[in-house]
């Protein structure tokens, strides 16, 4: 069984390495020495937090551990997977009644070891009145208990109960390392996890389960196409793509960033001039995006400035000849603030967000 420090006889108790990497498994264990009474783990969507917090209450049931990590393999490994552990609790709720529930849970011995694990997920939100109710048990515990928060928002939490507890900062792995892994694990495409990663607003869970819908690998060779017509089509074709994705509502602005990237990739994404070229234009879009910008004529600016780039420089004059009128007017006088300047749907945003200003 477990000591108060959280390690079996014999075993030395790992280092922490708190900002390990969004979607990894086999985090390194945050604890050193003793296991506190209550961690907070906080992060970015992506982070790894809610994965670690998970991963640790496995190493703290586990009758097994090495190096502080669950071994997988033992009982209490195979009901924390199922989900069916007795003195795992996991509250179904954010409010005081899920307190109650929790405390009066919390106060009985642990049923099939020496430690109880309280994992809470987005303790964000958790109304005032029931962080309020928390603090007492988070302070001064049984001494079985281990208390495990999650949080996106660390300063939505409540400076009593954050006070309470050891926090744990995570900061996320970069997408497209976070995109492989999840690629690897689920055997879709590198492009349709990276897609699923900023559709799902890089949650990896939620990411896992989009991955399974065919309408992510549909979308996902969409924009494969999409791409290589930046790549190797024509002006008008660049345009169409921009029409097309208008469609997509919403969502068109994850797309956009998947294209930035997969345009990267490819053959022409290695010259420093055009991975600097389709930087800016990224930039420039999110910024007439979030001002407001007309949505189509937005993102026919954007591939038409994608296309134009993967041409290079030398290009441009037959590029620039190729475009329609509004086109260059919004690319090269950042004219989009005028209403209706030669759009047939009109304009709204702001003015010079296609120099990268």
């Amino acid at each position: 069984m477990f000591e108060r420090d959280g390690q079996p006889p014999n075993q030395a108790p790992a280092r922490p390495d708190s900002s390990r990497g969004a979607g990894a498994r086999n985090h390194t264990p945050f604890w050193s020495r003793r296991v506190a009474h209550a961690y907070l783990l906080a992060g970015p969507p992506g982070a790894g937090h809610q994965e670690a917090a998970q991963e640790a209450a496995a190493a703290l049931l586990c009758l097994a551990p090495q190096s502080g990590r669950a071994c997988g393999d033992c009982a209490a490994c195979r009901q924390v997977a199922a989900g069916t552990h007795p003195d795992l609790l996991v509250p179904d709720g954010h409010g005081i009644d899920a307190v109650r529930r929790l405390l009066a849970l919390l106060s009985l011995r642990p049923r099939a070891g020496g430690r109880k694990v309280v994992l809470w997920q987005d303790a964000d939100r958790l109304t005032v009145q029931a962080a309020n109710a928390l603090l007492k048990s988070v302070e001064e515990p049984p001494p079985f208990a281990v208390f495990l928060f999650t949080t996106d928002h660390l300063p939505a939490i409540l400076p009593t109960l954050r006070s309470r507890c050891q926090v744990v900062p995570f900061r996320p792995q970069p997408r497209e390392e976070r995109a492989k892994d999840l690629a690897d694990r689920s055997g879709s495409s590198l492009l349709a996890a990276y897609w699923a990663l900023c559709a799902c607003g890089d949650r990896p869970d939620a990411a896992r389960s989009y991955l399974d819908e065919p309408g992510c690998a549909a979308e996902a060779e969409v924009l494969e196409r999409a791409a290589a017509t930046l790549e190797r089509g024509g002006p008008a074709d660049a345009l169409a793509v921009g029409r097309a994705l208008a469609e997509w509502g919403d969502r068109a602005e994850g797309a956009v960033e998947v294209l930035v990237w997969r345009l990267r990739q490819g053959e022409k994404g290695q010259a420093p001039g055009r991975l600097l070229g389709w930087t800016r234009a990224l930039a420039a879009f999110r910024r007439a995006w979030q001002a407001n910008a007309n949505r189509q004529l937005a993102l026919e600016v954007f591939c038409w400035r994608c296309w134009a780039v993967a041409q290079g420089n030398a290009a441009y004059p037959a590029v620039r000849a190729a475009a329609p009128a509004h086109v260059v007017s919004a690319a090269e006088r950042g004219d989009l603030a005028m209403t209706g300047a030669g759009h047939p749907s009109g304009v709204v945003p702001g003015r010079g967000w296609l120099q990268g200003r």
